[in-house]
């Protein structure tokens, strides 16, 4: 009985090594897999944050112009502006 345990032991000491070496490249693939997946979402995040801050200073630059824009009109309207005065006195 020692001898067939023996040898049942290395047999399955071989099939846990074949084992251990199989579920090794699994893991490498799996932590390649991941890391382009980690990679993809994070440059996905970075063009989402770019845009966002490019078209919320969009707006906020655009409401600016609106607003000058208005005031220069109201301005040029009430003769207020150097312009305004000068086209006002020819």
């Amino acid at each position: 009985m020692g001898i067939a345990a023996g040898v049942g032991h290395f047999f399955q000491s071989i099939v846990e090594v074949i084992e251990g070496i199989l579920g090794a490249i699994v893991q490498f693939f799996q932590v390649i897999f991941d890391s382009i997946i980690g990679l993809f979402l994070g440059i996905v995040g970075f063009i989402e944050g770019t845009l966002g801050f490019a078209i919320h200073n969009f707006f906020i630059l655009g409401t600016v112009a609106a607003a000058v824009f208005a005031y220069m009109l109201y301005a040029q309207r009430q003769g207020t502006t150097p312009v305004s005065r000068t086209i006002k006195n020819k």
